[in-house]
Order: C-alpha cells, then sequence, then structure tokens
C-alpha cells in the first residue's frame, strides 16, 4: 500500500482543525457550562448551607425562648399561686379580725346592756329598800328617839371638829344658832343643849329652839353659812348612797381552793 504523504498531512492538518474546532466550540462551551454549572451548584449549596445554619440557629434561638418563655411562665405562674395565696390569707385575717370585732362589739354591746339593766335594778332596789326603812324609821320615831339623838350629835361635833372647824363654826355662831327639831324639847334638854354647844363654839351665843311637825326625825344647828344635821333622812340618804356603792362594786369570785380554805 502506498503512502500519500500530501494525503498525511492533509488528514494531519485537518485533525488539528477538528481539535481545534472542537475545543473552540465544543469542549469550551461544555467546560465552560459545566464549571459553570459546578459554580451554581456550588453557590447554591453553600446558600442551602447558610440557609440550613440560619435556620437551625433560629431553631434554637426559637428553642431558647420556648425554654426562657416556659420557665418564665412558670415563674410567673408560681408568683400569681404565691400572690393568691398571700392575699387569700390577707381576706381571711381581714375577715377573722372583722369577724372579731363585730363580735367583740356585740359581746361589749351586751355587757353594756346587762350592766345597765343591772345598775337600773340595783338603783330601784336601793331606792326601794332605803323608802321601805326611812318609812318604817318614820312609823317608829318619837320624841324619846330624838331625844336620844342629841346626844350623839354633841359627841359628833366634840370629836370630829377640828380647832379650825370650830373657830369657823364659833364665828358664825355670833350670828344666831337655830336648832330645828320635829318634836319639841323640853327644857332640861334645852338647857342641857345650849350649855354643850356653848362649851363647844364659846359664850355669847343666842340660841333658838323650833320644832317642825313635817321635818324628819332629828335635829339641825343652822348658823349663817353652815347648817348640821342629824336625822333619819341624812342617815338614810348616806345608807342609800352606800348601798348603791356596794350594790355597783364588782363581787369577788371565790375560787373552789379559796372556799376549801
Amino acid at each position: 500500500m502506498q503512502i500519500d504523504g500530501f494525503t498525511v498531512i492533509a488528514q494531519i492538518i485537518n485533525f488539528l482543525i477538528l481539535l481545534w474546532l472542537l475545543k473552540r466550540f465544543l469542549y469550551g462551551p461544555i467546560t465552560g457550562a459545566m464549571t459553570a454549572r459546578q459554580q451554581k451548584i456550588a453557590a447554591a449549596l453553600d446558600e442551602a448551607r447558610q440557609k440550613v445554619e440560619q435556620a437551625e440557629a433560629e431553631a434554637r434561638k426559637y428553642q431558647t425562648q420556648r425554654a426562657e418563655l416556659d420557665a418564665q411562665h412558670d415563674k410567673w405562674l408560681e408568683q400569681a399561686r404565691q400572690e393568691v395565696g398571700t392575699r387569700r390569707e390577707e381576706w381571711l385575717k381581714q375577715a377573722r379580725c372583722e369577724i372579731d370585732a363585730q363580735r367583740e362589739e356585740w359581746l361589749m354591746a351586751w355587757r353594756r346592756e346587762q350592766t345597765e339593766n343591772q345598775h337600773t335594778l340595783q338603783r330601784e332596789a336601793t331606792r326601794r329598800l332605803t323608802e321601805a326603812v326611812r318609812h318604817a324609821l318614820r312609823e317608829l320615831a318619837d320624841a324619846d328617839l330624838e331625844q336620844r339623838m342629841l346626844e350623839p350629835l354633841l359627841t359628833q361635833l366634840r370629836t370630829t371638829l377640828d380647832m379650825g372647824e370650830r373657830a369657823t363654826l364659833a364665828q358664825a355662831a355670833l350670828g344666831g344658832c337655830t336648832i330645828n327639831t320635829a318634836f319639841p324639847l323640853d327644857m332640861a334638854l334645852q338647857q342641857h343643849c345650849q350649855a354643850a354647844l356653848g362649851k363647844l363654839l364659846g359664850e355669847g351665843i343666842t340660841f333658838t329652839f323650833h320644832h317642825d311637825p313635817s321635818m324628819a326625825c332629828g335635829i339641825t344647828l343652822e348658823m349663817p353659812g353652815h347648817r348640821l344635821a342629824w336625822t333619819l333622812d341624812s342617815y338614810l340618804d348616806g345608807f342609800g348612797e352606800t348601798l348603791a356603792k356596794a350594790l355597783n362594786s364588782p363581787v369577788p369570785v371565790t375560787s373552789n381552793a379559796d372556799e376549801r380554805r
């Protein structure tokens, strides 16, 4: 077989031209397209990876916020429970205080009412007892009783008056001294009374005796600015006051141990 050199060279040249054409119009665009495709895929992968990382970061952030919200929710719920419990205790305490105050007020009102009723009964009992004793003594009073009351009056004047009071009465008695009785005194008693009072208050005193059947049994001495009385009414008035004080005073409670002693 005979080889033609021109043909070989022409084929070589054609082959080289084909290679250049393939490289120029086929391999180059394909390689560029593949490179661009790879770059685009790499960019897409990078973008996807970034989005995944961003999504994961957002997810972690969301989970963190969710955990914080859950913790805050539990904290708020616990605070709400504590506040409700505290307010409940305060409300219960306030309600108990109001109930106790209302009960104490009712008890005080009831005690005041009981005390007032007791005092009213005591005053009425004292008044009735004093009136009964007064009536009985007036029924039993006579001249002899009144005459026997003269000596206790003189004794009381001698023992209870100090020097200053005696001087005051003596000065007042210079203006006259009236002796009032419910029954008339005989002359001997009048003289005895004048002598005793003169010895007590001094000489130079003018005595006047007067009897008034309407007055209570007893003796009164009247001087300018002064009046001394020893009558059943004055005695019963003092008796009524003493009895009222005794009834109004609290009665001491005797324990079982005291009773056994």
